[in-house]
């Protein structure tokens, strides 16, 4: 395997965004490792993947829109990426190339530090990618899963396929039947005014959000007048990042360090 120096992982991404590196350097120099993590805008995610082997990258992150099409060319797939059906890290060791998914992990550990999982009843309002990662998590951790999304076909399909209920349209959603509802939708994010459950929520609810920039979306802002627990999607987005920085490094992920390295990044981005 060839090698860098300083040991080399970065992200790849239709276009280059700073978050992940401000992230990840952070927690290289807080643990001292001569590590150094650089974001790629490709175009061609199959020649990306080539590099990673040329190169000797040590780990690689993926974005969208590239989460699917790595896969084919990877030497091994972890189990929840495959259900998943989405890698969002490569992990590189002595040449054999590892897809796994840790956003499902990232959405769990954060949820956890609020409730325990098991036997609760979580809505999940979405059907793309960031919703199959929460879905999948939800459920590993022996929860009660209802799927509502705006496309009828594509979240009953979701639900069908991950063994989570069909809840319908997501004006179907009702507050009274759940514990905790997350939004794992695209709306909200770089959306300030936008909710997609505005009005919908009521106070005993635990209230996440995957969107994370802005930090307090406008969903998370309602929750909170009610009096609700919730969760910021910067949580879930700093404990996914966690998860990789183990698999790049074998250590501990210094997560304080990487929250304000995350949060004074957004505030610099002021989005």
């Amino acid at each position: 395997m060839p090698h860098s120096l300083p040991t080399l992982c970065g992200s790849i991404m239709g276009s280059p965004f700073s978050l992940s590196a401000k992230i990840h350097n952070a927690a290289y120099a807080a643990l001292g490792l001569d590590y150094t993590f650089v974001c790629f805008g490709v175009e061609d995610p199959v020649a990306a993947v080539a590099a990673i082997r040329t190169l000797g990258v040590r780990g690689m992150n993926v974005s969208m829109p590239y989460k699917t099409a790595v896969i084919e060319h990877l030497d091994a797939i972890d189990e929840a990426a495959q259900v998943i059906g989405a890698v969002n890290t490569i992990n590189n060791v002595d040449g054999v190339l590892t897809g796994y998914n840790t956003d499902y992990l990232g959405a769990i550990r954060a949820l956890e530090e609020v409730t325990e999982l098991k036997g609760k009843r979580i809505a999940v309002i979405g059907a793309g990618g960031a919703a199959r990662a929460v879905v999948f998590g939800c459920l590993q951790a022996a929860a009660e899963v209802t799927v509502f999304n705006r496309s009828i076909d594509r979240g009953a399909a979701l639900a069908e396929e991950l063994g989570a209920r069909w809840g319908g349209h997501v004006e179907a959603f009702t507050a009274e039947a759940f514990d905790i509802v997350i939004n794992a939708t695209s709306v909200g994010f770089k959306q300030p005014d936008s909710n997609p459950l505005d009005g919908r929520l009521a106070s005993h609810l635990i209230v996440m959000d995957v969107a994370f920039m802005p930090v307090h979306t406008a969903l998370l802002l309602q929750a909170k007048t009610l009096g609700c627990r919730t969760v910021a999607g910067t949580r879930m987005l700093v404990h996914q990042a966690c998860r990789q920085i183990e698999l790049y490094t074998g250590k501990e992920a210094p997560i304080d360090i990487m929250e304000q390295a995350m949060l004074q990044e957004i505030q610099r981005l002021k989005l």
